[in-house]
């Protein structure tokens, strides 16, 4: 072989090298969506999480090829041009827009991995802050609206509304996390006194590392005890060790989940809030009404930090601190100057030297 055809092949070989990624074209774009939700599925995630990705790719999708746009060429200036474009498909909130940015990061993330591109500048673009101090709690206006229109909705006893409605009233009225009703069965659930009588009431079982028992009034009673005979008439089961909530499937409700995820839970109250308050508040900002109303009854600082289940006080002097719009100053360790100390002033130094413990 001469030393031309050498050269020639070395330089082939470079260029093969140069370019490990093929090229893209639109119309492989749907069986990459299926591909990627198909690995989803293989690591574990829910069918709300797969839902919530599909959704977002399939207008992030119909975007690319309606304005024929390679993703690995999806520059900066699209972005304004791909949210204007959600607007259009009913996603216009923060949260919204801030969900889709990252559902697309993450399917281009996919993308490199499978070397079906080779970057996307998509990948270092900042997604919108949400307003959170806005969102930090629900006002209380709003949550009377809210009851309220739920509260009509279940005169007609339909599913859906009799669920909303107690996922809302667990977590604005007894502060429990999106994760904690996700988990609670019927066995933590204590109906206490006679159906109908004005002592009729629950006590609530939070289980799990902060384990606690929170006192409901006879709204939450009544409507727990209906959305139980909910469950038989969707012809689910209610007893000690199946779980509260259900889920819905499609829009039909035709097909129903014997489970509600703690992400499920959370695009449920998103749902209802931006449906009947057009604003995105979550399942945090309930949780969070909950706690000031404590607070504002005159209920004890540890008494509350107990109820919402925080592991230190300090967890609730922060949110306090957040919820007035106030910085709290960091925590300080002091240290021991002396070098020379007596046994007792040992002990009294390592007591203040001893860190405080953070949330987990």
């Amino acid at each position: 072989m001469t030393d031309a055809s050498k050269s020639h092949e070395m330089e082939v070989g470079a260029q093969h090298l140069a370019t490990p990624t093929k090229e893209f074209r639109a119309d492989k774009l749907t069986p990459l969506l299926l591909r990627f939700i198909n690995r989803l599925k293989l690591h574990g995630k829910s069918v709300h999480t797969i839902s919530a990705y599909r959704n977002d790719l399939s207008i992030f999708c119909q975007f690319l090829i309606s304005e024929k746009i390679d993703p690995q060429d999806f520059q900066s200036h699209f972005q304004e041009r791909w949210i204007a474009y959600l607007a259009g498909h009913g996603r216009k909130s923060p949260a919204s827009v801030r969900r889709a940015l990252m559902s697309v990061r993450t399917f281009l993330h996919f993308l490199v991995k499978e070397n079906i591109i080779s970057r996307s500048p998509m990948l270092e673009m900042k997604s919108p802050r949400q307003p959170t101090h806005d969102l930090l709690t629900v006002r209380p206006e709003h949550y009377f609206q809210l009851m309220q229109q739920l509260t009509a909705r279940t005169r007609a006893n339909d599913p859906k509304s009799i669920r909303d409605l107690a996922l809302v009233q667990l977590l604005g009225e007894c502060g429990l996390k999106a994760t904690e009703l996700a988990q609670m069965k019927w066995s933590d659930i204590l109906f206490i006194g006679s159906p109908g009588s004005e002592s009729f009431n629950v006590t609530v079982r939070v289980a799990g590392q902060n384990e606690r028992l929170i006192t409901g009034n006879q709204e939450i009673a009544v409507n727990l005890q209906k959305l139980q005979e909910v469950r038989l008439q969707l012809n689910l089961t209610a007893g000690a060790q199946d779980k509260l909530f259900f889920g819905f499937l499609n829009i039909s409700r035709k097909l129903k989940s014997d489970g509600l995820h703690r992400h499920g839970v959370k695009f449920v109250i998103y749902e209802i809030c931006e449906e009947i308050l057009g604003i995105p508040y979550n399942s945090e900002s309930l949780r969070n009404h909950a706690i000031l109303r404590w607070l504002d009854c005159g209920i004890g600082v540890k008494q509350v930090a107990q109820l919402a289940g925080y592991s230190s006080l300090n967890s609730l002097e922060r949110f306090r601190a957040k919820a007035r719009g106030q910085r709290r100053p960091k925590r300080q360790v002091k240290k021991a100057t002396a070098s020379v100390t007596t046994e007792g002033q040992k002990l009294e130094e390592n007591s203040m030297q001893e860190p405080i413990s953070h949330d987990a």
